[in-house]
């Protein structure tokens, strides 16, 4: 049976390795919603640049239409 103060080392170290893995998970989900921000702004550039190259073809189209 252990002792008293076993049980309360095993409890402390148990609420550190618990601090430890709170502050690494706050720490990837940081990392996580950066990178999702630089994602969407990456996806919005390159929605940009499909919408002028499609009005471009538009135009060249339209035009060797005429």
């Amino acid at each position: 049976m252990a002792s008293g103060y076993n049980k309360f080392a095993e409890l402390e170290a148990r609420i550190v390795r618990t601090a430890d893995l709170v502050k690494a998970l706050r720490a990837e989900n940081a990392r996580l919603e950066l990178e999702n921000r630089e994602l969407k702004r990456e996806r919005e550039l390159v929605k940009n640049k499909v919408e002028l190259l499609l009005e471009n073809m538009s135009e060249l189209t339209e035009e060797s239409l005429v």
